[in-house]
């Protein structure tokens, strides 16, 4: 542990500082426990991805990462215009006759795979060159060549892909534009060229009286810098490229898509701010002819939703229309040879609609639609609680309701992104959430008679599904908390799956466990009893009963039961869960409902209140010894784990990765570029506070760690990234402990930032290490409470 500075310090406090730092020598694993390296260095799929079938289903192209090890990744892009989310990834094609897979990029880091319409050709971006660029690899050729040299301008978020025109002789992409935001990170300096280096930053009457209507606002600029593209289309043979709409075009540009025609390019524009807590932000949709011309805006401010580029609108499957959501109404557009026609809202009978479902049927004549939205309480999008199927000609809609009491909406099956997924032509496939148990569930619907069918239902993860442009079957993601992820193809009855990738065999020998899922009644923040689910992890070979030492993992406002359907366990503290278990802890994974985001709350009391009925009902069932746990959480999870500690002694060593601990002393704080997060997250996001600190500054002291610091006496190791924004806290809290003579510990990280999982491979290994030990140290090592107990 190296610290950021060393300053002058009492010899007791410094004694103290020192003789906290735990042994480096690690006690021995037990067989099958997840090697440190492996769990920084397996390989894995990209986090915003699409599995890319080709037309005649037998070919499956997918991105795999093997994160690099001597590479920060806590920024979000590298200079060259790289997200650092697909640093180290390679494209793969799979063919399922032969079973045959290859690799088909050329260097660098690939992602964005997408085919063409006849399936011979794959379009995907590398780096290989410098910055992001576009290649294709050709099937009969069977090599990749470089298409146009102009840099792509890559975001974050899939979406951005490739797209081929009907006829498969032109790729359509975005392309960095030339200027101010070509780079997608702030230049190093943002001073003005002059002798006084000077930057100056406007607010209120100030911002408004600024010449040519205004100022552009810091989160403006950082919108502008990540996502303004030069829409560009580039000729297949030639590699010719042609600007179809210019940066400077307003709206401003960002992510497109074809027209099935591909008469038509639409785009969503560059994300737009509303208010100064920076907590709305909207787009424009619009389109433009494919040969060029002049810009036609379809619709103003659509609301960003949680996959932000590619749930917000559809074109229909073979015509020249679309429907898009505003409002709480869906709009349908008909796009014909002079542009877009008036919007007209259809549906309207329905009421109020959820913005998570908007495709079409097989046949064309029907868009789907959720109603009945739910309360989201500020955590998300609101969910369906009901669907219907809305006739293009006005008849009237069919509809049916889901069983809110038993299930939860997560999502609907597709067949590709414009049609929903119908083997037989007329049913609904959705994908659905237990509320009891935690289980996914495939459960098909007929819409005529509201009768429904569960064709799969387990503890697993379903992930990134599409029949390809198909119906006949269903391929992605699956993994479960002991098989690792891997694409598969399932069947139109879901009756088996076939297995089309082997990520990394190396895990295959990882002993994961099993997962148990119990609900507890608690006391929830409006007075009210709710009940609670909880997932307990259990190491191999440990069965309820037998008790062995357990950690607490949660992040405030969500419900991380959920983690038990990934392999391992997720990794709610920024380390993989598995390094725990497969160590012989078990783990204990809970729900921390919160009341709702922009309204006013006392999160560190509702939080204990939520948490602690779940910890005790797993030690009184047997999962876990309630005389030997320990507690943990990342960012707000860091946040909940001081708070907790701060309220209650039975936790025996708690870990607060990156955690925020002083509310109105990080409120104010700016990043490098003069924007205010903290201020939005403080006032309407996680921190719950309803208001700025001059309304109610108790509030927000109440509810900071760092001003209850003389409550903690619990262990508390506090692991962060010396190039966090939220750093200075973790140092705030340890000097608090440390003048209080408490038993802390700071382990301070050089250049890392907020994640582990993203940090040089010999930071994060250390950071897991450190954790591990310090949970054997305190709630005590499994492996020698098994020996103490004869086992």
């Amino acid at each position: 542990m190296r610290p950021r500075r060393l300053h002058a310090a009492a010899p007791a406090a410094l004694a103290l500082a020192f003789l906290l730092v735990p042994s480096r020598t690690q006690s021995p694993d037990r067989p099958g426990a997840l090697p440190y390296d492996l769990a920084f260095a397996a390989r894995e799929f990209l986090w915003s991805t699409a599995v890319a079938v080709s037309a005649d289903g037998n070919r499956v192209a997918y991105e795999v990462r093997q994160p690099p090890a001597d590479q920060n990744l806590s920024a979000r892009f590298l200079p060259s215009g790289t997200p650092t989310s697909v640093v180290g990834s390679k494209v793969y094609i799979t063919d399922r006759a032969t079973g045959r897979t290859t690799e088909v990029s050329p260097g660098g880091s690939c992602w964005r795979a997408a085919w063409s319409p006849n399936g011979q050709a794959l379009a995907f971006y590398s780096d290989a060159g410098g910055p992001p660029q576009l290649w294709v690899y050709d099937l009969t050729g069977g090599r990749s060549r470089k298409l146009s040299a102009e840099p792509i301008k890559a975001k974050l978020w899939a979406g951005d892909e490739p797209r081929w025109s009907p006829t498969g002789d032109v790729v359509y992409v975005p392309v960095a534009p030339p200027g101010e935001y070509r780079a997608s990170l702030p230049a190093a300096a943002r001073h003005d060229p002059n002798a006084a280096g000077v930057t100056v930053l406007k607010s209120g009457r100030e911002l408004d009286s600024t010449p040519n209507g205004g100022a552009v606002t810091p989160l403006a600029s950082h919108m502008l810098r990540e996502n303004l593209a030069t829409l560009a289309a580039v000729d297949v043979r030639s590699g010719g490229l042609r600007v179809v709409v210019p940066a400077e075009t307003n709206p401003k540009p960002s992510v497109l898509r074809v027209s099935p025609s591909g008469r038509w390019l639409s785009y969503l524009s560059v994300f737009k701010e509303h208010g100064v807590t920076n907590q709305v932000t909207t787009f424009d949709l619009a389109v433009v002819p494919a040969a060029g011309g002049p810009v036609r805006i379809v619709a103003e401010d659509l609301p960003t939703l949680d996959d932000y580029h590619r749930l917000n609108y559809s074109w229909h499957p073979t015509g020249d229309r679309l429907v898009y959501f505003k409002n709480k109404r869906l709009w349908l557009v008909d796009v014909g040879p002079e542009g877009p026609a008036p919007s007209r809202p259809i549906g309207t009978e329905l009421g109020d609609l959820a913005p998570t479902i908007y495709w079409f049927t097989r046949d064309g004549r029907s868009v789907v639609v959720g109603t009945k939205p739910q309360d989201d309480k500020g955590y998300g999008e609101a969910r369906p609680r009901g669907i219907a199927v809305i006739p293009l000609d006005g008849s009237t809609p069919a509809q049916f309701a889901l069983d809110d009491a038993a299930w939860l909406y997560r999502g609907i099956l597709k067949a590709d992104e414009r049609t929903i997924w119908q083997p037989d032509g007329s049913s609904v496939t959705l994908l659905l959430e237990e509320r009891a148990t935690g289980k996914k569930g495939v459960v098909r619907f007929e819409p005529r008679t509201g009768t429904s069918t569960v064709l799969w239902k387990g503890v697993a993860r379903l992930g990134n599904l599409t029949g390809g442009g198909g119906h006949d079957a269903l391929f992605g993601t699956f993994e479960d908390l002991g098989t690792p992820p891997n694409i598969y193809r399932f069947p139109a009855d879901f009756s088996a799956r076939e297995r089309i990738s082997h990520l990394d065999p190396r895990l295959d020998q990882v002993a994961a466990g099993t997962a148990e899922i119990f609900e507890t009644t608690v006391p929830m923040y409006d007075g009210r009893l709710g009940k609670v689910r909880t997932a307990v992890l259990l190491p191999a070979g440990v069965k309820r009963g037998d008790r062995p030492p357990g950690v607490v993992l949660m992040y405030p406002g969500s419900d991380v039961s959920r983690t038990a359907e990934q392999f391992g366990g997720g990794t709610t503290l920024s380390i993989p869960t598995l390094l725990l278990t497969s160590r012989g802890y078990a783990v204990i994974l809970a729900d921390l409902t919160l009341g709702p985001n922009r309204e006013a709350g006392n999160p560190m009391q509702e939080m204990v209140d939520v948490l602690l009925p779940q910890v005790y009902h797993a030690a009184e069932l047997g999962y876990v010894d309630g005389e030997h746990l320990g507690l943990g959480g990342q960012s707000f999870g860091g946040f909940g784990t001081a708070a907790v500690i701060s309220r209650t002694n039975l936790f025996r060593a708690a870990v607060a990765v990156s955690g925020i601990y002083d509310l109105p002393g990080t409120y104010g704080h700016m990043d490098n570029e003069g924007g205010s997060f903290w201020i939005g997250w403080s006032e309407g996001g996680q921190a719950r506070m309803g208001t700025h600190p001059w309304a109610n500054l108790k509030r927000y002291v109440d509810n900071s760690p760092y001003y209850q610091a003389d409550k903690i006496f619990t262990p508390l190791l506090i692991v962060h990234g010396d190039a966090d924004m939220a750093y200075d806290d973790g140092q705030k809290l340890f000097t608090a402990l440390r003048r209080l003579e408490r038993p802390a510990l700071l382990a301070s990280y050089a250049g890392q930032g907020h994640v582990i999982y993203e940090w040089r491979r010999p930071s994060a290994i250390d950071a897991a290490q450190r954790i591990v030990e310090f949970y054997r140290k305190h709630p005590g090592d499994p492996a020698a409470e098994r020996r103490a107990g004869g086992s």
